[in-house]
């Protein structure tokens, strides 16, 4: 009679010695579960999962309040942000919304940002706007240009009162950040509002598109000279920036248009593919220069040619990845946003000033612009608002600024806040003005 011993060994994620085996021992070695080792992925899909629930959720809510859903979208992403659950519960920030997870939602709602400033370049109609270019070039000044002085001099007077004066380079931080335009933001707000096939609708998006372009220029001329030494780079980067604009009105043009003459005319698969490469291009250009990579997506989609077989094509490709990807770029700033020094330090008045400057400027700025050139007030007052919206590029700047030491925190929290209440006002103010409107029309 054979007798057959069985001995049990204690399964852990780590190699057992074959001599251990053999002595047929039963082992329970130290080590890290499996399911310690896949946390990291664990928390990225809960995290995904709640940001996309959150942002749809207010999304929803923001359009019944007769918000632009973006609003609901940033909303969710201070919900999980520190400002709120993760300030409350820092637990649930330790266990979910971690660094590690922000960063792949915060690069999925790049991607879905450039998609959908790619496509709102593809459907720009650029006729509106060559009907009033005075009035477009004149407004894109006037709206930087007085915002930015009235800033500057609303920080001056602020830094006078805490007994810190500012020096030049963050007082003129200051000033800029003051007199920005959320293009991504303004877009959903007139698409949402069905403004886009209007004439000043388009005149907004080309004032805006105007806007963060000088913006952006004098942006990275202000960090260059901020910078204690000089940038080895920075010629090179002219020299790129040069060859990057005389690429795209020259061959790149000119190779977008047989693009678009193949998406019009069926032949889409190798077309579709050169054109995702010449948009990755510019928007990686665009960001290595200092500007922002979603002008790139933007400059390559107004280059393609005004077909509107090419803008449907486009639409069925990219409305699906934009209605997914785009939710989580503003819940991603959200997610890194800390209103807590704001609410805590009892500077309500700074932020108050802010805001009241900003949009006394951007406001004024087009009305002024709108006298001048002849165009009917409630157009400039329109424009005025539109372009008020500051959202997520003002989001942009002022991270960037931080992170170089242009700003400090009690401004930092004061342009934040100035940031959300203009993006907030734009759809009530433009709710108000149509209703003004309506009698008159009805009473013509």
């Amino acid at each position: 009679m054979i007798t057959v011993n069985i001995h049990y060994v204690t399964f852990y994620p780590v190699p057992i010695t074959r001599g251990a085996a053999i002595a047929g021992k039963s082992h329970r070695i130290a080590a890290t579960p499996l399911c310690v080792h896949a946390m990291p992925l664990i928390s990225l899909f809960a995290a995904l999962i709640l940001v996309l629930l959150a942002t749809r959720v207010g999304g929803a809510l923001a359009r019944r309040c007769g918000q632009p859903a973006v609003i609901g979208e940033i909303g969710a992403g201070l919900l999980f942000g520190p400002t709120l659950l993760t300030g409350w519960f820092p637990s649930l920030g330790e266990l979910v919304f971690t660094a590690e997870t922000i960063k792949p939602i915060a690069k999925a709602g790049d991607l879905g940002a450039v998609l959908f400033l790619f496509l709102l370049g593809a459907e720009f109609d650029l006729g509106s706007v060559r009907q009033r270019p005075r009035a477009v070039l004149l407004a894109t000044k006037l709206g930087l240009a007085l915002p930015m002085a009235l800033g500057a001099l609303a920080a001056w007077y602020a830094s006078q009162r805490l007994g810190a004066p500012l020096p030049a380079m963050p007082l003129a931080f200051i000033a800029l950040a003051s007199g920005m335009t959320a293009l991504p933001v303004l877009a959903r707000i007139v698409a949402e509002r069905g403004l886009g096939d209007t004439a000043i609708g388009a005149q907004a998006l080309a004032c805006a598109v105007l806007t963060d372009a000088l913006s952006w220029a004098l942006l990275a001329a202000l960090v260059l000279a901020w910078m204690p030494q000089h940038d080895p780079l920075g010629l090179l980067q002219l020299g790129v920036a040069v060859g990057y604009v005389l690429a795209l009105a020259g061959p790149v043009r000119q190779r977008l248009g047989v693009i678009g003459r193949a998406l019009a005319e069926g032949r889409s698969r190798r077309a579709a593919l050169e054109l995702a490469l010449y948009v990755a291009a510019s928007a990686a250009a665009s960001a290595w220069l200092g500007l922002h990579a979603l002008l790139g997506a933007f400059a390559v989609g107004l280059l393609l040619p005004r077909d509107p077989r090419i803008v449907v094509k486009l639409q069925q490709w990219l409305s699906p990845a934009c209605r997914w990807l785009l939710p989580c770029f503003f819940a991603a700033i959200g997610l890194s946003t800390d209103l807590g020094p704001l609410l805590a330090g009892g500077l309500w008045w700074l932020a108050a000033l802010m805001t009241l400057v900003a949009v006394i400027g951007k406001v004024g700025g087009c009305l002024l612009a709108g006298a001048l050139t002849r165009m009917p007030r409630r157009e400039a007052l329109t424009l005025g608002v539109l372009m008020n919206t500051r959202g997520m590029m003002e989001l942009v700047v002022l991270n960037l600024g931080r992170q170089l030491g242009l700003i400090a925190e009690p401004y930092f929290s004061a342009m934040l806040l100035m940031a959300i209440v203009t993006t907030v006002m734009t759809s009530p103010w433009l709710s108000l003005i149509e209703a003004k409107d309506s009698p008159m029309k009805a009473a013509a």
